[in-house]
C-alpha cells in the first residue's frame, strides 16, 4: 500500500518530488509514494549503488501493456535520438509542465523557507512543522500554514 507524502520532511517531500517526477516518472498525482520511490529514495539517502538503466527500462516497459500509456523520458529519449542523427522535425513540440521547473514558488509550496545569512547569503532551509490541520466550526478541515 502506497505511503502518504505528508509524513515526509521536508528534504525527503523534495526528494519524493524529484524521484516522482523525473527518476521514476507517473502519470496522476504524487501524494502518494510508490514502494519504488521508496526504493529509489532509500538508495539515494543512503549512498547504496542503484540499478538506475535497470530501473527506467522497467519504467518504460510499463505503458507498453497499457491502453493510454504515455512514454516517459521524452526529453532523454530526443536527445538520444537526435545524436543518431534521426530527424525529429515532424513532431510537435511541447512546452515544460509547471510541475518540472524548480523555483521560490514550488519549494515554498514543499515546505521551504528562504533565509538570509550575511555570511552565507540567502539559503533555502526546511520549515519547522509544515503544514497543520485546523478544524473550524461548522465548517470542513483547512490546511493552514504556520
Amino acid at each position: 500500500m502506497a505511503k502518504p507524502t505528508n509524513i515526509l520532511g521536508a528534504e525527503h517531500r523534495l526528494l519524493h518530488h524529484i524521484t516522482a517526477t523525473h527518476i521514476l516518472p507517473t502519470s496522476g498525482g504524487h501524494e502518494k509514494m510508490s514502494y519504488q520511490d521508496l526504493y529509489v529514495m532509500w538508495h539515494v539517502v543512503t549512498g547504496k549503488p542503484l540499478n538506475l538503466p535497470h530501473l527506467i527500462m522497467k519504467n518504460m516497459l510499463r505503458p507498453t501493456c497499457k491502453v493510454e500509456g504515455a512514454l516517459p523520458y521524452g526529453m532523454v529519449i530526443t536527445m538520444i535520438l537526435s545524436h543518431f542523427g534521426i530527424s525529429l522535425g515532424n513532431e510537435v513540440a511541447s512546452s515544460l509542465d509547471v510541475g518540472d521547473i524548480y523555483n521560490a514558488s514550488s519549494l515554498k509550496r514543499m515546505a521551504w523557507k528562504r533565509v538570509f545569512d550575511s555570511e552565507k547569503g540567502v539559503q533555502w532551509l526546511p520549515k519547522e512543522g509544515g503544514r497543520k490541520r485546523k478544524r473550524v466550526e461548522g465548517e470542513g478541515d483547512e490546511d493552514v500554514e504556520e
